[in-house]
């Protein structure tokens, strides 16, 4: 059984809702890269999140890092670690609409598993907003796919304030 589907697995029985972002994302949409760690946005449920974590703890896993633990709507940043894995994963927890929204737009791809990948769209703005060079690549390779929403991510990208990133990714020098 594949990590992916192992995680999918966990995500189901503790019934959270999730995305799977960052670079095994993009690699869904586009030419893979190497990414080392594995990038989920989660619903923001304390009980949800507490059933995760004890599950993922029974198959081996270990909290490394925790960002706002305590936080009455749960923590912000949670990342895991397992010996027999190269790739940490780490959750984000969706608190704010666009979160919500990117967690409700995902679509499950058999690529990783049966997971629920954030579109190219919502990849898009995460990179914009982002904008690491590494998230530069990804936006290039993001922006050449056919049949992308641009309106969708332009609306994004002027809530964020992010408009200027795109049009330079839109119209590269």
């Amino acid at each position: 059984m594949s990590l992916f589907t192992e995680l999918a697995g966990c995500f189901a029985e503790a019934a959270v809702d999730y995305v799977l972002i960052g670079g095994h994302a993009v690699n869904v949409w586009a030419e893979p890269r190497f990414t080392a760690d594995i990038d989920f946005t989660v619903r923001s449920d304390p009980d949800a999140l507490g059933r995760l974590r004890a599950l993922l703890e029974a198959d081996g896993w270990t909290v490394e890092r925790v960002h706002g633990e305590g936080l009455p709507s749960g923590p912000d940043f949670v990342r895991f670690v397992h010996p027999d894995h190269d790739s940490p994963v780490e959750l984000q927890t969706a608190k704010t609409g666009y979160q919500q929204t990117l967690i409700e737009r995902a679509v499950a791809h058999e690529d990783v598993g049966g997971l629920t990948v954030a579109t190219p769209e919502d990849l898009l703005v995460l990179k914009l907003i982002a904008f690491r060079a590494k998230d530069r690549g990804d936006l290039a390779a993001l922006a050449a796919l056919d049949g992308l929403d641009w309106p969708y991510v332009e609306r994004w990208a002027a809530i964020w304030e992010v408009e200027d990133r795109l049009r330079r990714i839109r119209a590269p020098e």
